[in-house]
């Protein structure tokens, strides 16, 4: 009995004992300066946080089965938050608050940023927040002022110049391009028609073999050479007729004239000197 009443005296006075260093450490922080704000948050900050490290170890300590229960009891959002905590989370959202700030639109003139990964288009709006005025004809608009024609006459007297100017530049070019367009049709028919005596040239022989060979006779193959000289002289006999040949036989001769100079050594290359 005496010994049980020890026991209790013992640790009643280990009681007081501590009673009274919590009283002393109380005291001595009441006579210090209050506690801010953000220190209380920090403080239970830092036991939320030995909190959740207690629970982890607590539940790194229980069997697989248990933890099994516990997720399905819980379900995987109260369980992850239970058993990972909610560090993950927060570095989560302090990424996306990152993120947020460096991608916002920091002012009216200035570029927006955005990532990297998505194709930038072509033709995107460079200032999303420009607002842009109104369009307006001065010819309508009251803003422009009264038309006064006599002052409209005088302020663009120029014009009409400019106008008289286009009008010769116009006639000139139309001239032109009437010669051109002139030239081209003749050119087109005398092709045409070159084109059309070649056939008749070859068809004339093709007859002639055809009726060789009903005779019984070999057919006859003509050389190129042969007929392109039967080619002009149907050429020959339609210039004389449309009374053309002369002016083809000056254009013809004035044409082999220069290429014939073509031909000739130049003075400078046969002797060397000027």
């Amino acid at each position: 009995m005496s010994m049980t009443f020890k026991m209790a005296d013992e640790s009643e006075s280990d009681f007081e004992h501590e009673f009274h260093e919590r009283d002393k450490k109380a005291s001595h922080r009441g006579m210090d300066k209050p506690a801010t704000s953000m220190e209380m948050a920090e403080d239970e900050e830092e036991e939320d946080g030995e909190e959740e490290d207690e629970f982890s170890l607590e539940m790194a300590d229980l069997p697989l089965g248990k933890v099994r229960e516990m997720k399905e009891k819980l379900g995987l959002k109260l369980f992850n938050k239970a058993y990972f905590g909610t560090k993950a989370d927060d570095k989560d959202k302090e990424r996306q608050k990152r993120q947020a700030a460096l991608f916002q639109h920091r002012g009216q003139h200035r570029p927006k940023e955005i990532s990297s990964k998505r194709p930038v288009s072509t033709f995107r709006p460079l200032y999303q927040n420009l607002s842009t005025g109104k369009k307006w004809d001065p010819r309508f608009d009251i803003r422009a002022g009264e038309f006064k024609e006599r002052c409209f006459e005088d302020n663009y007297s120029f014009l009409d110049d400019l106008r008289r100017q286009e009008r010769e530049v116009s006639i000139l070019a139309m001239a032109v391009v009437k010669r051109s367009a002139i030239r081209r049709m003749d050119n087109r028919e005398k092709t045409k028609a070159e084109k059309k005596l070649k056939q008749e040239t070859y068809k004339e022989l093709r007859q002639e073999n055809i009726d060789r060979m009903m005779r019984g006779e070999r057919p006859v193959f003509k050389t190129k050479a042969k007929v392109r000289l039967m080619h002009m002289e149907k050429k020959f006999d339609q210039l004389k007729k449309d009374n053309k040949l002369e002016n083809y036989m000056k254009r013809r001769a004035k044409k082999e004239a220069h290429r014939e100079v073509k031909k000739k050594p130049s003075f400078e290359h046969q002797y060397g000197y000027q």
